[in-house]
């Protein structure tokens, strides 16, 4: 089944598959081709999105059970849909009871019959981790969580185990060998204690086990456990249960020391996501196991890769996930590309989930004559005038200082390793050698590079060399051979110099490939973003903070590209991930055509909102303004409710407080700043506490002026996304307005009942459907061009792309293929004007797919900034418009 048009549903608890296979009729006569389904699999409980999975061979649960999984994809099926699954072979969660995978390697250490699926230094210098599994999830320190009764030594009578708990959530196993220490501490199971103790070095699949714990069982130990009890408040009481913790595998500790000494490899800086050693073959087939067979079976049509830049070998595991199905099957991967980027080739995969597109159309829609002005506006009202490639260096410095600092020590320790020998090298300090580590990473320009046992590709040789000599003007006091070192090393030149160690050097390289990732997420994404606000619209998963949009020229170069190279590639402008919706985005990206009306309302707003007291920073408020402009509902265009407005700034209270802890100037996540959140959320208050306020009343005011503008572009960007090169995808309820914020904001639940009602209505050609404010406008052409793409898939499956010389202010373009014609035309920056007019390009009988109305000679964007006419190459009638065709 050719993947036309996805649609993302983000199933929870409160949204099953049960749910989704009710939506089937719906999404067919929307004209989707494929449900895009958050991850499936179990994850810990009560998890909102599934990215902590816990067993790849079990069906969430809390999604339903497998049978219902396969009902509803037999029902999407059955209208014709597919299904494509993001999966998660990056981590697992841990922490918690969830995971018997990490709990037996927290019960047997590196003797688990699984400890080789996780990534874990065995080996760590960290004092009292030697040989153990640091588990930093502790409120306090360990001392003081021992002693107030946080851990607790419990027996499981169902399985004849004992475990330590800590704050009563997560599970710390105790290793059978160490059972002993508790049978002796209760008279009557010396005995027992002693064959624990005979029992010796068994490996953990010894029957040896399984017989004692059976006799523990019928024993009955809980009696020892009162030993293990203290005086709350007595550190000396706890000595028994603190000795039985030291023997343990694991090694329980405050939640902050895993910047300092986590040994094991996560996702970013989430201690309670594990790394998986997928590249391992027999990892690999253990992970993909059930997913493979759904596939194999046909339940399942495609697959969606997260995180895929976390993995040691992507390409490696792109071709091992190609080979283990005899079919062709839809691969895409989550990969965020720098401007200058390309997906390699060799990975064989259908294309990227479409991060770019977002990127590239808020670029083309931005207005080009606001850049001047709005970078002067924002300098001088928040007194910023740092550049923002050095924001985005300074961030990621940051992350490796502080977040990401044992990463970072552990390579500076491989790398000391592979020289240590080397007496031209071995005079290199380690403060020296981690300082140059960290200056090259936060030089790298893109994500990661992708050297591999084949070697290194031409263009990450250059990337890295860049990286190298930015690293030397950032910090010349680095002796310059430290560099040197670095630069040999992350191209694979160090082997060819010591090829005895070329396995060390490419583990080291390809360890580094895997935390310059997380670096750049960390410090751009989650830092970078929310410091730099000139115009957050342009502050997206995968932008360039600095670059204020793009060329038309541009816009055209990267379809044809596209087209070139993964005309299957998804296109994006809503996702779990971005940071805005695509219609807040659409709405804050109108404030570029009036930076003058734009300056004085900031400084109206500030004055009317701004308190000693509690006094915010100017560049929180700045971004602030920004955040309620995209926000605030498009059918509000006078003052709501109470009630609507308290819904409104609880959601804006929430993302104002994540923004700023992620920017982490005035606060952060941990050990954050509550007097400076009060200020925040009091800020907020102000601006959203009273339906009659008089900032209400100057934001309406500006809200009139710019609310069209947002329009124009939101129903432009729909357009674009529908008819370039690539597969469009629709995130949950996006095809009505879209101004969610930051997750979890853009979980919130999806009124589909409402949808359902207006596609009807839509597809009945009734007037009302079309009415400002409500979204249909939007749901209509969404609709006609996804049934447009479903007639006709040629047309954009494989369709031409020829850019047009439109004139100013217009973007045109022809696709045409197997004897049919689409032309695309859109009105750019409204705010410079509307009435524009396209002649046609050819001679035709060119229909209106949305209106279905025929056009002799132009487009003369009447009331529509929008136009996509279709043609036949022979001049055969054409039947158009969404009311053509409503079953």
């Amino acid at each position: 089944m050719t993947v036309r048009a996805t649609y993302r549903i983000q199933f929870t608890q409160a949204f099953r598959f049960v749910d989704a296979q009710r939506l089937a009729p719906y999404l067919a006569r929307l004209g989707i081709s494929h449900l895009y389904a958050s991850p499936i699999l179990a994850a810990r409980e009560g998890s909102t999105h599934g990215y902590d999975g816990v067993h790849y061979s079990l069906i969430s649960p809390d999604l339903g059970s497998e049978e219902e999984f396969r009902a509803m994809a037999a029902t999407l099926r059955h209208h014709g849909i597919g299904l494509i699954v993001d999966f998660v072979p990056n981590h697992m969660g841990v922490g918690g009871a969830d995971n018997v995978f990490w709990l037996s390697v927290l019960e047997w250490g590196r003797q688990s019959p699984v400890a080789g699926w996780f990534d874990i230094d065995w080996e760590s210098a960290t004092p009292g981790l030697a040989g153990k599994v640091l588990m930093p999830f502790l409120g306090d320190h360990y001392g003081e969580v021992l002693a107030q009764g946080g851990l607790e030594l419990r027996y499981d009578a169902e399985r004849g185990t004992f475990a330590v708990w800590a704050h009563d959530t997560h599970k710390l196993p105790v290793c059978p060998r160490t059972y002993a220490m508790i049978l002796r501490a209760a008279p009557g199971f010396e005995d027992l204690a002693a064959d624990f103790e005979a029992a010796g070095q068994a490996g953990p699949a010894d029957p040896v086990w399984s017989e004692l714990r059976q006799r523990l069982r019928e024993a009955d130990p809980t009696p020892a456990l009162a030993a293990f009890r203290g005086v709350e408040g007595d550190l000396d009481s706890w000595a028994a249960l603190d000795a039985l913790a030291e023997a343990q595998n694991w090694r329980a500790a405050k939640f902050s020391i895993d910047s300092d000494a986590i040994n094991y490899r996560r996702f970013f800086t989430m201690s309670d996501l594990a790394g998986i050693r997928v590249e391992k073959p027999e990892v690999f087939a253990g992970v993909h196991r059930l997913i493979l067979r759904l596939m194999e079976e046909g339940v399942v049509d495609g697959i969606r890769i997260d995180h895929i830049d976390g993995l040691v070998d992507p390409k490696g595991y792109c071709l091992r996930l190609r080979g283990s199905l005899d079919r062709r099957f839809p691969l895409y991967v989550e990969k965020i590309l720098a401007p200058d980027e390309s997906l390699p080739e060799d990975w064989q995969t259908d294309g990227t989930t479409g991060y770019e597109f977002a990127n590239l159309a808020v670029g083309l829609l931005v207005d080009p004559v606001g850049e001047e002005a709005l970078t002067r506006i924002h300098a001088e009202f928040t007194g910023q005038t740092m550049p923002p490639a050095e924001v985005v260096h300074q961030a990621k410095l940051e992350i490796m200082a502080q977040p990401m600092a044992a990463e970072l020590e552990s390579l500076t320790e491989r790398l000391l390793a592979l020289v240590a020998e080397d007496p031209r090298r071995r005079d290199f300090g380690r403060a020296a050698v981690r300082g140059g580590l960290s200056q090259v990473v936060a030089s790298l320009d893109v994500y990661r590079t992708y050297v591999d046992v084949s070697g290194i590709s031409s263009s990450d040789r250059k990337r890295v060399e860049a990286a190298v000599e930015r690293a030397r003007l950032h910090a010349p006091e680095i002796d310059p051979g430290i560099f040197d070192l670095i630069a040999a090393a992350m191209t694979l030149d160090l082997a060819e110099e010591l090829p005895d160690r070329r396995d060390e050097i490419l583990a080291f390289t390809m360890r580094l490939q895997q935390f310059t990732g997380p670096v750049t997420a960390k410090g751009l994404e989650d830092r970078a973003l929310y410091r730099y606000a000139r115009l957050i619209a342009l502050n997206e998963v995968g932008s360039e903070p600095g670059r204020f949009g793009v060329t038309l020229d541009e816009f055209h170069a990267a379809n044809r590209a596209r087209l070139a190279r993964e005309p299957a590639a998804m296109l994006s402008t809503s996702t779990h991930d971005t940071k805005r919706g695509e219609d807040a985005r659409m709405r804050i990206a109108a404030i570029s055509g009036h930076a003058d009306r734009w300056a004085a309302a900031v400084d109206e707003w500030h004055g009317l909102l701004a308190d000693e007291a509690q006094p915010v920073d100017r560049n929180d408020a700045y971004f602030l303004f920004q955040l309620l402009f995209g926000v605030w509902p498009a059918d509000w265009q006078e003052a709501p409710s109470a009630e609507d407005l308290a819904d409104l700034r609880a959601r804006v209270e929430a993302a104002a407080l994540k923004s700023v802890r992620e920017a982490s100037v005035h606060t952060r996540w941990v050990f954050g700043n509550e007097d400076y959140e009060a200020a925040v959320c009091a800020f907020v208050g102000r601006a959203l506490g009273d339906p009659g306020s008089a900032f209400l009343r100057s934001f309406l005011e500006f809200n009139r002026l710019v609310a069209p503008d947002a329009l124009h572009n939101t129903l432009v960007q729909t357009v674009l996304k529908l008819t370039v090169p690539g597969v469009p995808d629709t995130y949950q309820g996006a095809e009505l307005w879209e101004q969610s914020l930051v997750d979890p904001d853009n979980r919130r639940a999806v009124d589909f009942a409402l949808r359902e009602r207006l596609l009807d209505q839509v597809l009945e050609g009734l007037p009302a459907a079309a009415a400002p404010g409500d979204g249909a406008r939007k749901l209509a052409l969404t609709a006609a061009l996804l049934r447009l793409r479903r007639d006709h898939p040629d047309l954009f499956c494989a369709g031409s792309y020829e850019a047009l010389e439109a004139g100013p202010g217009l973007c045109a373009f022809l696709r045409r293929a197997g004897g049919m014609r689409m032309l695309v035309a859109c009105v750019l920056h409204p705010a410079q004007g509307r009435d524009r007019r396209l002649a046609l390009p050819e001679a035709g009988d060119w229909i209106d797919v949305v209106t279905g109305e025929a056009v002799a000679e132009a487009v003369e964007f009447r009331g529509q900034p929008v136009a996509v006419l279709v043609a036949r190459e022979e001049n055969q009638p054409l039947e158009a418009g969404p009311q053509a065709r409503a079953s």
